[in-house]
């Protein structure tokens, strides 16, 4: 198994457990209705029903695995001359390195978007605890990091289909 295949898996099969780990930790910490809006000095102005954003986040959570894996694996039916990559006369002769780059980049943004959805989970739970005042510092990181996590993996496929396949595969 390659690095980038074992990374891949590792970090989506974390992102799962973390993500779960994140909702029904932050579901058990959350009041019963969850400030979810602040304005300039800290005062929540808007709030959700705890149950709504568990549920909302379980959804979220299993639309993005399922539909993620099966576009993964559709991907492999697909026919090698309908592939639009570029170098596609090198790819199309090394279709399994193919098959494994881009079923990586699936896996890689499902373990993303599990990744930034516990992340945020738990800011908010970070946000609603009542035994400290909020500050910037608690979220503040959230939507830099979020970026970078997103754009990181969106640009590794197209990056990663440039290079051409290794001789030996």
């Amino acid at each position: 198994m390659k690095a980038g295949t074992f990374f891949v898996r590792v970090w989506r099969i974390l992102s799962i457990i973390g993500l779960l780990f994140a909702l029904f930790n932050s579901y058990i910490s959350y009041p019963g209705e969850v400030a979810v809006r602040f304005d300039e000095r800290g005062a929540a102005i808007q709030y959700v029903d705890r149950e709504t954003i568990f549920y909302i986040a379980v959804a979220l959570f299993l639309i993005n695995n399922t539909l993620i894996n099966l576009v993964a694996r559709l991907f492999l039916r697909l026919p090698t001359a309908q592939i639009p990559v570029p170098h596609h006369s090198v790819w199309a002769s090394h279709r399994s390195e193919l098959n494994e780059v881009v079923t990586n980049w699936f896996y890689a943004l499902m373990a993303a978007i599990n990744t930034i959805l516990a992340l945020g989970l738990s800011v908010l739970s970070f946000l609603n605890r009542s035994d400290r005042g909020i500050q910037q510092v608690d979220y503040a990181w959230l939507l830099p990091l979020s970026t970078a996590i997103l754009v990181i993996v969106l640009a590794a496929l197209p990056i990663r289909l440039f290079i051409k396949p290794s001789a030996d595969a």
